[in-house]
């Protein structure tokens, strides 16, 4: 994880400097060792082997300090694995890990002391290192960030609000959505009389009511009972007299002799002969 990747670049870094410092500034018997400065009037190096915490904490008690140190390190692992907070806040506790770890390797290889480096030449200040550098500010990263989040508003439903508003935008989930399907209707011959009361999508409304007008056929006029006397043949025959749509193309004789006149005016040889024919081609 980068996070974790930060915290070992931070421990080389302090490791790094200490191995510098105790490689070019000789350590006095008394006093302190002057070194080079590194801002004027600010700040120089000088080398000193501390064996109590940050600030000159606890002296004397290093197997303690780095007993506490370790313990420290794997609560602050445990802690950046679960934590889910937000970068900075994540930034903060890698950043004391780090120091954490760089000062845990001094005690273990430098018989439970650790190397300082850094003084201050405006005030006097206890001498640091860049181990303690980190982890003050990822402490006060952190503490800031915790702050923030503390006192950060949140919408009506508890939640962290990011946008600085209490709106929340509210997603359809899937039992939300309400589809249409579009219901293919087979008509049976018992369906025809109720064929306007079928609910169709709107695509087929033309197509349902052309169906209805093919099928809406007559149904026998006359209600079948089992104990009737009627035959089947009789049902049949006017059944079929109702459902019959053939043309009527009979003609009386009246009618044929309005159209054409009286059959006795008409022979037919003219008739033939009105057509083109004769007997001779019939």
């Amino acid at each position: 994880m980068i996070i974790f990747l930060f915290s070992a670049l931070i421990a080389a870094l302090d490791q790094f400097f200490k191995h510098y410092v105790s490689r070019t500034i000789p350590l006095p018997t008394v006093g302190l060792a002057e070194g080079p400065v590194l801002i004027p009037g600010v700040l120089g190096l000088t080398r000193l082997e501390n064996d109590g915490a940050m600030l000159n904490i606890l002296s004397g008690q290093q197997w303690l300090l780095a007993g506490i140190a370790f313990i420290a390190a794997v609560v602050l692992i445990m802690i950046l694995l679960r934590y889910n907070e937000g970068f900075w806040g994540s930034l903060g506790l890698a950043a004391v890990l780090g120091g954490t770890v760089g000062n845990l390797i001094d005690r273990i290889f430098n018989d439970g002391k650790v190397v300082d480096m850094f003084r201050t030449l405006f005030i006097n200040f206890p001498i640091f290192n860049i181990a303690d550098v980190f982890i003050t500010l990822g402490f006060a990263t952190f503490l800031a960030h915790f702050i923030y989040l503390t006192f950060k508003p949140t919408n009506k439903e508890g939640v962290l609000d990011t946008n600085g508003s209490d709106d929340v935008e509210y997603i359809a989930e899937p039992d939300d959505i309400i589809y249409e399907e579009e219901v293919q209707v087979s008509p049976t011959p018992a369906d025809y009389a109720t064929a306007a009361t079928v609910e169709a999508p709107v695509s087929q409304v033309a197509n349902a009511q052309s169906v209805q007008a093919v099928y809406s056929q007559p149904e026998p006029s006359a209600n079948v009972d089992e104990s009737s006397d009627m035959s089947l043949e009789s049902i049949m025959k006017e059944y079929e007299s109702t459902t019959d749509t053939t043309p009527d193309i009979s003609f009386t004789m009246e009618a044929i002799e309005a159209e054409l006149g009286s059959l006795d005016d008409i022979n037919l040889d003219d008739v033939l002969r009105e057509y083109g024919l004769d007997d001779d081609t019939i």
